[in-house]
């Protein structure tokens, strides 16, 4: 069976435009990073479509001038993905100057081996080996990447991967092809080469369309672990995440303590500033928090102006030094909401694991109640739970 190349480049070509246009559409709603590097992957797809055409209608075409306009747009769509990856990856979003070496090589050699020293040989010999550099590059910019990789991005970069095997195959050939003999070699070459290079990126515009959807699912599946308006956890994915660390306390006999602490009179900023004002304070107040907390203690807002932190390994003594250090860094920290600095104050109270705290729900409750005791002595304080219970007794 014959393989008719400029059939199949055409076909192509309206297959790449359909893919083109319709993911144009599709991706219209994607975060703006995401959006933006996809827009940039299907301007690279389009751009293969005068190449295809160009491929298949060469031997019409008067010269080589047709080659060397193919070979920069061929160069350039490739440089556009390895450039949509990188915006993707939160990266630079320039093309390279290595790809910008290579695509100014695709044009100058069909020049020379055109136009100055005639050579289909050698312009086959040293170029392709630059187009599967290109590919390897996008192919890098996948899978080399400062994050776990997913099972989308083992398909797209491999899929670049492979693109390349067919583009140094058919260098090889030319390069052993003195004679006549090999011209079947050749023929094979030039086909896998016209059906992969063609095939393959297409197919991986919809590994890069996967990647971009399991971006989104992961930050769909952040924002539902994350209060809207702090950015700190919610009161779900706190108490999921405290049920694990009291397991571990309880099962490791290691200390662990709570916080509740509420922001005084914060009704008054409300009222005073709205609350788009509120907000705001509330924002800041986060950020002065997060300044004061160590790495592994867990925040959470639980309530309108109420958090709680859990404290993994802070005993009772512990865990009265940390709520102080937060009191004293709001009581000494201004926030400006709308122009005026705000001298926001907390109060907080403390309940520690141990008998009859051994639950979650128990060390919230016994948090809770030391922080109504910390309001009614005149709020900006600290107040334990073990000293409430000494106090009844």
């Amino acid at each position: 069976m014959h393989f008719d190349v400029s059939t199949a480049m055409i076909v192509t070509s309206a297959l790449t435009l359909a893919v083109g246009a319709s993911l144009a559409v599709t991706v219209s709603r994607y975060p703006v990073r995401l959006r933006q590097a996809m827009y940039i992957w299907i301007g690279g797809l389009l751009l293969q479509i005068p190449v295809f055409l160009l491929f298949g209608l060469v031997g019409s075409l008067p010269g080589v001038s047709a080659i060397v306009l193919a070979n920069a747009l061929f160069g350039l769509a490739y440089a556009e993905m390895g450039r949509a990856v990188r915006v993707f990856a939160g990266r630079d979003s320039r093309i390279s100057r290595f790809e910008l070496v290579l695509i100014a090589a695709l044009i100058a050699i069909p020049i020379v081996f055109g136009f100055i020293w005639p050579s289909t040989r050698w312009r086959l010999a040293l170029g392709a080996p630059l187009l599967a550099c290109l590919s390897i590059s996008v192919a890098r910019s996948i899978l080399i990447r400062d994050r776990p990789l997913r099972a989308a991005d083992y398909l797209t970069g491999s899929l670049f991967l492979i693109s390349a095997l067919p583009m140094l195959l058919r260098a090889a050939i030319e390069m052993v092809s003195a004679t006549p003999d090999f011209e079947p070699a050749r023929a094979f070459a030039r086909t896998l080469f016209f059906v992969t290079g063609s095939g393959l990126p297409l197919i991986g515009t919809i590994g890069f369309l996967l990647m971009c959807n399991d971006r989104i699912n992961d930050e769909l599946s952040r924002l539902a672990m994350l209060d809207p308006l702090t950015g700190v956890f919610n009161r779900r994915t706190f108490e999921e995440r405290a049920q694990h660390v009291i397991a571990a306390a309880a099962r490791e006999r290691r200390p662990l303590s709570l916080l509740a602490v509420d922001i005084d009179h914060f009704k008054l900023v409300n009222d005073e500033f709205g609350h788009a004002g509120g907000d705001e304070a509330l924002r800041l107040v986060v950020a002065l928090m997060r300044e004061t907390l160590a790495e592994g203690q867990i925040l959470s807002r639980i309530g309108g102006e109420e958090f709680a932190v859990l404290l993994p390994g802070a005993d009772e003594a512990e865990a009265r030094r940390t709520a102080e250090r937060l009191r004293l860094h709001l009581e000494c920290s201004a926030v400006d909401v709308d122009g005026r600095e705000l001298y926001l104050k907390i109060s907080a109270g403390v309940a520690t694991f141990g008998p009859g705290m051994e639950s979650l729900s128990t060390l919230l409750r016994a948090a809770d109640r030391a922080l109504y005791a910390a309001k009614r002595a005149g709020r900006n304080r600290v107040a334990i739970s073990s000293a409430l219970v000494e106090t009844m007794t």
